[in-house]
């Protein structure tokens, strides 16, 4: 009986994509945190307008996008969002449950980011209706992250006007590259 060989692991090219995606989230991770700190729970889920979302909706939002997208998509664990439910939360989560459930959410995709073999970045597969590849999945969550974390910022500097802080500027430690 032959041996099928391993499946092929993610080439040097390949690791340094995923490696930048990685980072992607990371810095906005760290954009994130800057402004969850800012803010009280009241400003947590303040809403512009009544049919717009807070900033703890968004946080919801981006989650629940990178878990249906990344982890259940690409990493294929069952797909348990409740996308509706993100848009209509009004409160019932802190300011530090929700970096805690960022810090999870962002630890499990990178996990799978890491495991994902070139096999599974190329093969086609059906998320939310859409057909798109392992990559595409990856790339287009991680965008709408990234997306929505600006969205945030401009909705904590909306609500703390010249009070905001920013989390990085030319004059800072360069930890972190701005995003």
């Amino acid at each position: 009986m032959d041996e099928q060989p391993p499946p092929a692991t993610v080439s040097s090219l390949e690791s340094a994509v995923i490696d930048e995606q990685i980072h992607l989230l990371q810095a906005a991770v760290v954009k994130l945190q800057n402004c969850f700190q800012q803010l009280n729970p009241e400003q947590l889920w303040w809403r512009p307008a009544s049919d717009q979302n807070s900033i703890g909706n968004l946080a919801l939002h981006v989650c629940g996008n990178l878990n249906q997208w990344v982890v259940s998509g690409v990493g294929g664990e069952p797909d348990r969002r409740d996308r509706q439910a993100e848009f209509e939360a009004c409160d019932g989560h802190s300011v530090e449950s929700l970096l805690l459930l960022i810090d999870e959410t962002i630890a499990t995709v990178a996990q799978v980011l890491r495991s994902t073999t070139v096999e599974s970045l190329l093969a086609r597969r059906t998320i939310q209706g859409f057909e798109v590849t392992g990559l595409r999945a990856i790339i287009h969550s991680i965008s709408h992250f990234v997306g929505h974390t600006h969205q945030i910022i401009q909705l904590t500097r909306l609500q703390l006007g010249s009070d905001y802080t920013f989390a990085w500027s030319p004059e800072s430690q360069r930890d972190h590259l701005p995003i």
